[in-house]
């Protein structure tokens, strides 16, 4: 039953209508209910004093939102004086206090020798229409530099600087190549997308890091030395380079399990390695360890072990002599001579061999212990996994340079080269001493 079908069914009722309000019929007036107050509209125009508002007046200081300061402090660098910037960002609480919500790290002017030139931010060139800025360029690598051009060898001090700054550079291309290609693979429904999904990745890091844009550009500069814009962009390159990389590359990167057989077969070797042997030995000279050598013959008669005659020698390393390869034929096919084979052959665990007896010394011999790793299977499934990821790994790296290698000969120009010989400039100028 529906409700205008119910309130049919009520013949005593009475209902009048008004604008955002019901007001009931005449059979609940108030000489039926005493406890009843009868409202008017004047009411609600006059509402009584202890239904008010209060209104809290808020100065303009708190209103403005951060402050940002920046104040020099006096510390000392390598028996030097010299001054610190630091900044530091506040803001007004409601009840008058000041909050602090950010403080840099202390940043210090670089000192100079004399005469040394350094050459200030400049615009070394463009890649895909990016610019690339020196300072920008070198932050991320400066510390390695600074340790290589602190190496003692001169020459392989410029050479590992020279290194690192080519290296840098090759990654900044590359992934500027990449990015580029993957922007241009991006149909207009794409684009559109991708504009969503960056609106809402920005406010989701604004909402979890201090639910503002001021803390959030706090928390990212203190984290990462990154504005919310500058991280914001670098998470959508990496996006796009991951889809590009996963549409182009990774096809090409499959591994078959014939793939797998291959190489266990060619490191067949490495999963079932050799069993090795520990040899022990005794060697005495017959003349100046007489007693000695009379002490071990009497210890051998009475059915000593060699660990037990060795202990009461106090031997170093309880007389342990060499380790070898134990080959499938056993002692016969180790390196040892034939002496030392006919005496080991056969010979149990911690037994004394028979004497070998030389001009001046007399020698006993005994196989410590047997060393027998445990053998990997290609069926065993740590194995299988193992050599799937290191073959993927492998053809990923073959198959990312080919494919850049690609894109080079279609975005890049010879500027690159131009812009890798300055910074290579650049750097030596900067730091090298």
């Amino acid at each position: 039953m529906s409700f205008l079908a119910g309130l049919a069914q009520i013949p005593s009722a009475r209902m009048s209508f008004c604008t955002g309000i019901v007001i009931v019929c005449a059979s609940c007036s108030s000489s039926t209910r005493p406890d009843t107050q009868r409202i008017s509209l004047s009411d609600f125009a006059h509402p009584p004093a202890e239904l008010l508002t209060d209104v809290v007046e808020m100065s303009d200081e708190i209103l403005e939102g951060p402050t940002l300061t920046t104040e020099g402090i006096a510390i000392e660098v390598d028996g030097r004086a010299t001054t610190a910037q630091q900044s530091e960002v506040t803001s007004k609480r409601a009840d008058g206090t000041t909050e602090v919500d950010y403080v840099s790290p202390l940043e210090v002017a670089r000192a100079l020798e004399p005469g040394q030139s350094w050459p200030v931010e400049c615009l070394v060139g463009q890649v895909n229409g990016r610019p690339v800025f020196a300072d920008a360029f070198f932050e991320p690598i400066e510390d390695q530099i600074i340790v290589a051009t602190a190496m003692r060898d001169r020459t392989e001090a410029r050479r590992a600087l020279i290194e690192t700054v080519r290296r840098q550079f090759k990654q900044t291309v590359d992934s500027e190549l990449i990015v580029a290609e993957a922007e241009s693979k991006l149909s207009a429904e794409q684009q559109q997308g991708l504009f969503a999904w960056i609106k809402t990745m920005q406010e989701e890091t604004i909402a979890e890091r201090g639910g503002s844009r001021a803390a959030a550009e706090a928390s990212l500069e203190a984290e990462d030395a990154q504005t919310l814009d500058e991280f914001v962009q670098q998470t959508r390159d990496v996006m796009l380079a991951r889809r590009l990389i996963n549409e182009r590359i990774a096809p090409r990167t499959i591994v078959a399990w014939r793939d797998v057989e291959q190489e266990y077969a060619r490191r067949k070797a490495e999963f079932n390695p050799q069993p090795m042997i520990i040899i022990g030995r005794i060697r005495l000279n017959v003349t100046t360890d007489a007693a000695m050598v009379t002490q071990v013959k009497e210890s051998i008669a009475a059915g000593k072990t060699f660990s037990a005659i060795a202990l009461e020698l106090k031997l170093p390393d309880g007389g342990r002599w060499n380790r070898f390869d134990l080959p499938p034929e056993g002692i016969k096919g180790t390196q040892l001579g034939d002496a030392l084979k006919e005496r080991l052959d056969g010979l149990a665990i911690d037994a004394m061999s028979e004497p070998l007896l030389q001009p001046d010394f007399i020698t006993w011999l005994t196989v410590m212990t047997i060393d027998q790793p445990v053998a990997r299977s290609i069926f065993d499934r740590e194995v299988q996994l193992q050599l799937q990821a290191e073959l993927k790994s492998r053809r990923t790296i073959i198959e990312r340079e080919r494919y850049i290698s690609t894109l080079r000969s279609r975005w890049v120009t010879d500027d690159i080269g131009e812009m890798e010989r300055r910074l290579l400039e650049i750097a030596v100028e900067r730091y090298w001493r």
